[in-house]
């Protein structure tokens, strides 16, 4: 069962991670910011972290840094979504092992994008 950290500040886009994720494949664990997520980090190591952009406070790019300095999770894969457009965020796939998702979007293609990191 492949273990998933989903950092997402909007209740809603919570509530459609867990509807679509919740089952036999999957351990869901969400973090409502950037603080409780970077905390969930230090406790275990995750197999995928889902990680929004535009958030309050410390924003998706700078956890996204911050999860790339730390040794466990350099190389563990990462799917950015946001409601910006991708091209905006292109630089980040240089950096390897990261998927870029343009909110809204449905199950196929989340499910698509972890089938291509998991």
């Amino acid at each position: 069962m492949k273990e998933i950290l989903i950092i997402e500040d909007d209740v809603e886009m919570q509530e459609f991670y867990k509807d679509m994720l919740q089952g036999d494949q999957f351990t869901i664990t969400l973090a409502s910011n950037a603080d409780e997520g970077l905390k969930k980090t230090k406790e275990r190591k995750y197999d995928l972290v889902i990680l929004d952009i535009l958030m309050e406070g410390v924003t998706g790019d700078r956890i996204f840094a911050m999860l790339r300095k730390d040794s466990r999770y350099r190389e563990v894969p990462i799917i950015m979504a946001s409601a910006l457009d991708e091209k905006t965020y292109r630089c980040f796939q240089a950096l390897g092992n990261v998927s870029f998702l343009e909110k809204p979007f449905n199950k196929e293609k989340l499910l698509g994008e972890m089938a291509k990191r998991l």
